[in-house]
């Protein structure tokens, strides 16, 4: 009686590392871009979140316009950072400082301060 040998051949196994080794060659590209849009992720939040202090502000002033300081002040978004003027405003990206973006508020809302 002949014994049955169980397991894979070397041919099998080599079939299998080199699909997937095809496959890991077609992800890689896909998911090395993701950090990019994650920076701009954060910068649309941070944006965002300045954009909301700023119509807070706003509100709790009784409709005065507010200057940048106080707006800046209501924020506390990770990693991004607010310059310039009201109403046009800055927000970087402060990890590696490669994604920033330039919007403008409301300029009833904020008084160039």
């Amino acid at each position: 009686m002949v014994k049955q040998q169980k397991g894979f051949t070397i041919i099998e196994l080599v079939v299998v590392i080199v699909i997937l080794g095809i496959l890991a060659a077609v992800a890689f590209p896909k998911f090395q871009d993701l950090s990019g849009s994650a920076k701009t992720a954060v910068l649309n939040a941070g944006v965002a979140a300045f954009k909301s202090a700023a119509v807070i502000t706003y509100a709790k002033n009784s409709g005065t316009t507010v200057g940048f300081a106080s707006v800046n002040a209501q924020t506390s978004a990770d990693n991004v950072t607010f310059t310039g003027p009201c109403p046009t405003v800055t927000a970087k990206y402060t990890p590696d400082n490669t994604v920033s973006t330039t919007f403008t508020l409301d300029s009833t809302m904020c008084n160039g301060a």
